[in-house]
């Protein structure tokens, strides 16, 4: 079985939403009153089916035709005004539609291959929202510990193992692997990743067009620090001066 297959159809279960980012989503959507917002990267589409409850037309978009999919399925089942589609981060072109909010969560961003595509998916957010949030891994602690190993995560039905090998030219061999105990079925697939300090993120921002508006250590929001779990980091579009 194809690994991206199979984890999609098991994500929900390996990442549910959890209540401190649910309340920070929340949050951060009416502090800056964003009325629509484009979650890229949406995965199964759990970030996007909660902003839609709020009352806000939300598109989410993923490379991934199998999670897009059971995002239009769990969109029709619990209703909100979201919609999905397959669509790549770096070419958002036939996106016509410019929302007030742009989402990029759970390290989607450091699927990109350098910081030159990383300063251009940049730009491609720009065009479509006045207001940015994103979020990742926080490499500088991954870099700094060489951290190899996340925790395991373990549901009634599955194993859930993430490894990191770190490359000579600078990139993340991220291996996945999924153990069903009933079925003694073992599925795995490697990504590479480009790690994103928080230095470099900040950099990319800011020569994309984007002011820094608040940084995060969690979804709890604490301050960020290189120990952090995650970085965290919203943004709004540069005014420019006539």
């Amino acid at each position: 079985m194809d690994f991206y297959r199979s984890l999609s159809e098991h994500y929900d279960e390996i990442f549910p939403l959890k209540e401190q980012q649910k309340r920070f989503l929340h949050d951060y959507v009416t502090k800056e009153k964003l009325e629509s917002v484009l979650d890229i990267g949406c995965g199964t589409g759990t970030f996007a089916l909660e902003i839609s409850r709020m009352g806000l037309h939300v598109l989410g978009v993923d490379l991934s035709e199998e999670m897009i999919g059971i995002s239009k399925k769990k969109a029709q089942e619990s209703g909100g005004d979201a919609s999905f589609a397959v669509a790549d981060m770096g070419d958002l072109s036939k996106i016509e539609t410019e929302f007030a909010g742009v989402l990029c969560l759970g390290n989607t961003l450091a699927h990109v291959s350098g910081e030159t595509e990383l300063k251009d998916v940049l730009i491609e957010f720009l065009k479509k929202g006045t207001h940015l949030l994103v979020q990742t891994v926080n490499y500088d602690r991954m870099l700094a510990a060489r951290i190899r190993e996340f925790p395991v995560i373990k549901t009634p039905h599955l194993t859930f193992y993430r490894y990191y090998d770190y490359r000579s030219d600078g990139k993340i061999d991220f291996s996945m692997k999924i153990e069903f105990p009933d079925t003694k079925e073992i599925v795995s697939g490697v990504n590479i990743l480009f790690p994103i300090p928080s230095a470099v993120l900040k950099k990319a921002l800011l020569e994309a067009g984007w002011e820094i508006s608040g940084v995060w250590g969690n979804y709890e929001g604490a301050p960020w620090t290189e120990d952090s779990p995650a970085t965290i980091i919203a943004a709004k579009r540069k005014l420019v001066k006539k």
